[in-house]
């Protein structure tokens, strides 16, 4: 009997209508742990070569960790994995709320979906009943309306993930939506919308049984105590949220603005507290005691009425500094037009900011911009851009692209993106932070913070040989970090409870829940993070991928930062690239090689 895992996979093809429930095999849990490991693990072995990310061949994959639903803290989370159609490389995209433990109530640990359907459907699971329904009604609808008609016609009880317009319309910015959280970044959203996949909609009955039930609740006692009592997850996020970092990221001239070609604003630039006054109540992801998410709503000005789960941190910076904007409204107002459109807020506000410079350079003109003067700080017409980037509407459609497109089409563009394989970047500059270039060039996704986030170790440090602007130690501390991040998106866990806990807290959780011997050696585990993203770089690789595609936008090199506490800073991530590829035990070329395929233990492809 399955101790923390349900012990079964749910298999649909949406071409055939077929459905089946595999069992799990036990030799890929232990070896590749949950989430992000089942994800690859399926897609590696039975993606075809080359596929195209919207044809019926590729597959959506959402997997839960053997941690997800259970009483451990920060447990709400799972992955959706897939062929991205932003990048054509691998994707995988982490959300909470509570749609993976409701998966797991119903006893799957996972979900593949493979094939496309002819006509616009629901998949419905209860239990072992699981079923496709028509969805022509729900075709059209945003994310907020489809949620409130489901939940209408089933029960609130009854857990969804959707797309709205912009994944129907096969945008490569599109987002998949679950109770106002979001698996964002990289388009799996139009991977739906290709598969005419409306909404995955789940109700479980069952429950998680535990191996060793008194040690796993003393784990689970020591852990809720350890985040309580620390400064971040005890106080400051549940107070700010997400944007608790913001001062600290001006402060110390990580915080990219205008496209990043500055790092500071000629305005004062909005900060937690500004954040903070729009926030109208705490919310919380399934078992989290964090409570980072926030519901903020605008009550005077021309956004009157405008709300959303947040803002968060990273849609604060896409659409307020990177567009020059310190409009707090005009950002809410944005980022509930992503949530219901379905998209990627980091890609939209680096879309609209780009956008912004093309047009502040006399690149673009009121005729090519369906008449918005996108100019900086520009909060409404950076709203209106959104909703026409949503729609795909007029110039909308090019913009959807994301901004790779846009700078080969735009003439006189070239150079100005900040994109690293296709994924526009996040909120933290790379000249100013020398870890954070590293991780963003090795990042297995594109342009990413949520693989390794060297900052803290880097801010925490500013005095010694990891500060922000030297290069020793940081391929150590983005290639380790990348292993524990890969471990935590395996588990089900929270990177914010990650934060706090140390992996020696986080493997008995593992070991006590599942009843797994291995789970309880914190190396062992750590050695699970490696084995995914070495599987994972074999399917970039298999892809297309090349060492040339680990590299940072050449602008980052040649121009320097003209103004705040890192000014003059350039960034060539050459020499740490070496020193990883090194570290990963590939070859100068970036290619795993057979001895650390085979140390990893992972079956491949010859």
């Amino acid at each position: 009997m399955w101790k923390g895992y349900a012990g079964k996979i749910l298999e649909v093809d949406l071409s055939s209508g077929a459905i089946e429930g595999v069992d799990l095999d036990p030799y890929v849990a232990e070896k590749y742990i949950g989430g992000k490991g089942f994800g690859i693990h399926t897609l590696y072995h039975r993606l075809p070569r080359g596929c195209d990310p919207l044809s019926p061949e590729n597959m959506l994959v959402f997997a839960t960790g053997p941690l997800t639903g259970s009483a451990a803290p920060a447990s709400g989370r799972m992955e959706l994995c897939t062929k991205s159609p932003a990048t054509g490389l691998w994707l995988d995209s982490n959300a909470g709320g509570s749609l993976g433990p409701e998966l797991k109530y119903a006893g799957y640990d996972a979900l593949v979906i493979s094939g496309a359907s002819q006509t616009p459907v629901l998949l419905l699971i209860e239990d072992d009943q699981v079923s496709l329904v028509p969805a022509e009604d729900y075709w059209g609808r945003d994310t907020l309306e489809t949620h409130k008609k489901i939940k209408e016609a089933y029960s609130s009880d009854h857990r969804l993930a959707c797309i709205g317009q912009a994944g129907e319309l096969l945008s490569p910015l599109a987002s998949v939506q679950t109770e106002y959280r979001s698996f964002g970044r990289g388009g799996a959203g139009a991977v739906m919308g290709s598969k005419k996949l409306k909404a995955v909609v789940v109700h479980g009955s069952g429950g998680i049984k535990t191996a060793d039930k008194e040690e796993f609740s003393r784990m689970v006692r020591e852990s809720l105590n350890e985040l309580a009592n620390a400064p971040d997850t005890g106080a400051a996020k549940p107070e700010f949220g997400t944007n608790v970092i913001l001062s600290l990221m001006d402060y110390t001239g990580i915080h990219p603005t205008m496209n990043f070609h500055r790092s500071t604003l000629d305005t004062k630039p909005i900060d937690e507290h500004d954040v903070r006054r729009f926030y109208e109540k705490n919310r919380a992801c399934f078992s989290c005691t964090i409570r980072c998410s926030k519901i903020a709503r605008v009550e005077e000005g021309p956004f009157t009425g405008a709300f959303t789960e947040g803002p968060e941190y990273e849609t604060v910076w896409s659409f307020g500094a990177q567009c020059g904007n310190t409009d707090v409204a005009s950002i809410i107002e944005a980022e509930h037009l992503c949530d219901a459109y379905g998209l990627d807020g980091i890609s939209v506000g680096n879309v609209v900011g780009f956008l912004m410079d093309c047009f502040d350079r006399g690149l673009l003109t009121v005729n090519d911009t369906g008449g918005l003067e996108l100019r900086w700080g520009n909060g409404e017409a950076m709203v209106a851009a959104v909703k026409l980037i949503g729609r795909r509407d007029g110039p909308g459609e090019a913009w959807s692209r994301g901004v790779k497109y846009l700078e080969q089409t735009i003439p006189g563009a070239h150079g100005l993106g900040a994109q690293v394989k296709g994924l526009e970047l996040p909120a933290y500059d790379p000249r100013a932070s020398k870890g954070m270039a590293l991780a963003y060039a090795t990042s297995d996704r594109g342009g990413c913070h949520l693989r390794s986030w060297p900052i803290g170790e880097e801010i925490m440090n500013m005095a010694n040989p990891l500060g922000l602007h030297t290069i020793e130690f940081k391929p150590e501390v983005v290639k380790n970090q990348q292993d524990l991040f890969c471990l935590v998106n395996s588990s089900g866990l929270c990177l914010f409870a990650a934060f706090t806990l140390s992996l020696e807290q986080i493997s008995p959780l593992f070991a006590s829940l599942t009843g797994i011997a291995s789970f309880s050696d914190a190396e062992n585990l750590l050695l699970a993070g490696e084995r995914i993203n070495n599987l994972v770089r074999l399917f970039n690789l298999r892809e297309g991928l090349t060492a040339e595609d680990d590299r940072l936008p050449e602008r980052f090199s040649t121009e320097p930062l003209p103004d705040g506490p890192c000014q003059g800073e350039t960034v060539d991530t050459g020499a740490m690239l070496q020193t990883y590829y090194k570290l990963r035990g590939w070859t100068p070329g970036g290619l795993p090689t057979r001895e650390q395929l085979e140390k990893l233990d992972i079956l491949f492809e010859s």
